[in-house]
């Protein structure tokens, strides 16, 4: 299990000035709706912002803190 402001952590080290809300999907706080608006997703297509943001998570996929992730991004 993680916490939501480990999740907003997380994703804002990779991304420090970002705006990130976290919603616990299940209750169980291993599944994650992500929205993520950040000035740096302007020069990024779809798939590298959800590639930037999947790997600011890696760390707790990998140790099974997180298990499932939605992601979603957007620019200011």
């Amino acid at each position: 299990m993680i916490s939501v402001p480990d999740l907003i952590s997380l994703v804002q080290e990779k991304l420090p000035n970002a705006e990130v809300n976290v919603l616990d999907k299940t209750g169980m706080m291993d599944h994650f709706i992500i929205h993520v608006t950040a000035s740096q997703f302007e020069t990024m297509n779809l798939m590298d912002r959800h590639r930037t943001v999947q790997e600011a998570l890696n760390p707790a996929m990998q140790d099974g803190r997180l298990h499932a992730v939605e992601i979603k991004t957007a620019t200011p």
